[in-house]
């Protein structure tokens, strides 16, 4: 699908013409997001017609609410903070549990981030590919989080940090840890090195 009306029109001026009601801008937010954020639920929970569903809803309800909506420059991280907050409930409800904190401790059991390595070393040869997915489940849940919306999500710490209801000091230890973890278990080119830290550090 194409949008030449939006070539050149930054995410700021997109969500704005979206909140009036235009359709066509609300139709390349999905277009754009539905992906990611599909992808993003995967990791967050198996339940593949859940995670569809929290997708879908909040889509729903961003159309229903748009006139209400606050600005944003980045849509992508709002969508994330937003989906990741409607999905939590689901598990919730789905679990009987009493509090999203309960959630966030059953749920981190199974985030998976194997099939996302290329993201996070891309220049990691095709014979290392079985050693680093070997090496990220030796990492916990939440650090995987944290480098799936860095990596993935492309977010700042800052966005990281609000996402995953923690400071941002944390979120940067979190990810930079978990690449300590990974340079320190495996041998990798001095192109993957600075890859993997100038992304970081970004």
């Amino acid at each position: 699908m194409g949008f030449v009306e939006f070539h050149n029109v930054n995410d700021s001026q997109i969500w704005d013409k979206f909140r009036k009601g235009n359709v066509s801008a609300f139709e390349m937010i999905y277009e754009r997001n539905i992906n990611m954020l599909s992808n993003y639920g995967n990791r967050m929970s198996r339940d593949k017609d859940m995670v569809k569903d929290a997708v879908q809803d909040m889509f729903v309800d961003l159309w229903r609410n748009r006139a209400n909506l606050g600005p944003t420059d980045s849509i992508k991280y709002y969508l994330i903070k937003a989906f990741r907050r409607n999905l939590v409930k689901k598990i919730a409800a789905a679990r009987k549990f009493d509090s999203q904190e309960e959630v966030k401790t059953e749920y981190e059991g199974s985030f998976d981030l194997a099939h996302d390595e290329s993201l996070i070393a891309a220049e990691i040869e095709r014979s290392k590919r079985n050693e680093l997915n070997e090496q990220l489940e030796k990492i916990s849940p939440r650090q995987k989080e944290a480098l799936f919306l860095r990596f993935y999500g492309g977010l700042d710490y800052a966005e990281i940090s609000e996402t995953m209801g923690i400071n941002q000091q944390s979120a940067y230890n979190m990810v930079f840890r978990a690449l300590e973890l990974l340079r320190e278990r495996m041998v990798l080119s001095h192109t993957s090195m600075f890859l993997l830290f100038s992304m970081c550090l970004n």
